[in-house]
């Protein structure tokens, strides 16, 4: 069954500007962590990656909306999951909530492109890759909506290790 992958990150005093909200540079930085935790979840460790011999998932496109702003110390539920997958493309998706108060807050959205490592050539997804990669293959509203749960849970653990 599909289901995206949930992270938590907070807001940090280096994400801020001068009046507390959260520079848009630092969303790079949320994608980053949120992906890298997502690849681990699927048991796909970076590690794996770069020790892969046959290719490598260079970025290709980034694309980041801003919706509402985040600020110093907020916690983040950033929820990753699939939205396509090509022949030798991935196209993944970071949506950012407030974690507790659960509004969107920015969509990131990735393409990454299979090469092959010695001469940089597109070449197919592996078959390993897009079957593991079947599991978080959804659409928005999907991973909205089964993530909602595994939000709520992580808010109220949150809540917990707060006071």
């Amino acid at each position: 069954m599909a289901r995206p992958h949930v992270a938590v990150e907070r807001i940090r005093w280096a994400d801020v500007d001068l009046v507390g909200i959260a520079r848009f540079s630092a969303f790079t930085r949320f994608v980053e962590h949120a992906e890298q935790e997502w690849m681990r979840d699927a048991g796909l460790p970076y590690d794996r990656f770069f020790g892969e011999p046959e290719f490598w998932l260079p970025r290709r496109h980034l694309a980041i909306d801003y919706l509402a702003p985040s600020r110093l110390d907020d916690a983040l539920a950033l929820v990753t999951y699939v939205p396509r997958m090509g022949d030798s493309s991935l196209t993944f998706q970071v949506d950012h909530y407030g974690l507790h108060t659960g509004d969107l807050r920015v969509t990131a959205t990735v393409v990454v492109v299979c090469v092959d490592r010695e001469h940089f050539a597109r070449r197919s997804l592996p078959v390993w890759l897009r079957e593991t990669m079947q599991s978080y293959l959804m659409d928005q509203t999907t991973a909205r909506d089964a993530s909602e749960g595994m939000r709520r849970a992580l808010a109220e653990q949150h809540s917990l290790s707060d006071s």
